[in-house]
């Protein structure tokens, strides 16, 4: 890009001229990041990588309080989505006023503001610092950069809730005897929002129909589906309002389904258990008295008895269905 062009771009507050380039100079670069800052009047989009994030760290950390300021003072709302992990977790909670997603091993980086512009910062091999800068303010390429963040951000992962994983993580065999309703509860949409690749639950219809009812389990759910998560629920009865909202799910047309079937043989089940990826668990059940009562844990031992027990009666019911469909 050459200098004429970006300074008409700077006195357009970058509407015009529309074009796409490629930026080679540092100080061009670093002025149009603070620029789009200065000017955002609606939102502001990012999502980095950890070439990003390291250069962040080395060279522009001040850069980061000064956004974070101008994000405040503006009212701009701000989303980022980044690789949240031990490493980084301390200075990511330094960041104030952004609101921050979680996605596994991000490969790739760009921003976006106001939906009117956006810039992808290119590193050559080892290289620390954006050896160019990929920017554009092509209608037809901003909104499909949009409708890419916008997919990326409906299936992250919130930044309190994989604060809490890594929280888990942290301490081997974690366990937690919960007595609070409101708590329980919480700690049912936490496991389900980490869920990445299979979420299995047994349950009684009418702890089931309890949990769905006072929860966002319908939206979770409806979020890991998005994600490509197996979702497989099984009751000791089929409740024909859970069948019709989980059938309403599986209408949407999302990555996955949800895979909802019962059995005779848990007639007395009166517990609620889901487990997430094999790597953690929550039990609860309702006591006589009507108090709610519930058990995490991340022990692999505990989980590995629970999914023994699931995939049992799980393929007693498929074997079933198979059965009496000859």
């Amino acid at each position: 890009m050459d200098e004429l062009t970006f300074r008409q771009l700077k006195e357009s507050k970058y509407r015009h001229p529309q074009i796409t380039d490629v930026i080679a100079d540092p100080k061009m670069m670093l002025e149009m990041v603070v620029d789009s800052i200065s000017i955002t009047e609606k939102g502001y989009d990012t999502v980095i990588d950890p070439l990003v994030y390291s250069f962040i760290l080395k060279y522009f950390k001040e850069g980061i309080d000064m956004i974070d300021r101008k994000i405040e003072e503006n009212g701009i709302k701000a989303r980022m989505i980044v690789d949240v992990n031990k490493e980084n977790i301390d200075f990511i909670n330094t960041i104030k006023f952004h609101e921050i997603k979680h996605i596994d091993e991000i490969k790739g980086n760009f921003g976006i503001f106001d939906e009117r512009a956006y810039m992808v910062f290119i590193f050559h091999k080892e290289s620390e610092q954006p050896d160019q800068t990929l920017w554009s303010n092509s209608k037809a390429l901003v909104d499909r950069q949009q409708d890419l963040f916008n997919k990326m951000w409906d299936i992250a992962i919130p930044l309190s809730t994989r604060t809490k994983e890594l929280e888990y993580q942290s301490i081997p065999d974690y366990q937690n005897s919960l007595t609070n309703a409101k708590e329980i509860k919480k700690q049912i949409d936490l496991l389900i929002q980490q869920s990445r690749n299979e979420l299995l639950l047994i349950s009684s219809s009418k702890l089931l129909n309890l949990i769905i009812l006072t929860t966002d389990f319908l939206s979770q759910i409806s979020v890991l589906l998005k994600r490509g998560v197996r979702i497989r629920i099984l009751s000791n009865n089929v409740d024909r309002d859970i069948k019709s909202k989980f059938n309403f799910i599986n209408g949407l047309g999302l990555d996955q389904q949800i895979e909802y079937e019962f059995s005779h043989l848990l007639n007395k089940y009166s517990e609620f258990t889901v487990i997430s990826d094999g790597k953690s668990m929550l039990r609860c059940s309702i006591k006589p008295s009507n108090q709610m009562m519930g058990y995490f844990t991340t022990e692999e031992s505990i989980i590995f008895v629970q999914e023994i027990v699931f995939e049992k009666y799980w393929n007693e019911v498929m074997s079933l269905k198979v059965a009496t469909s000859d």
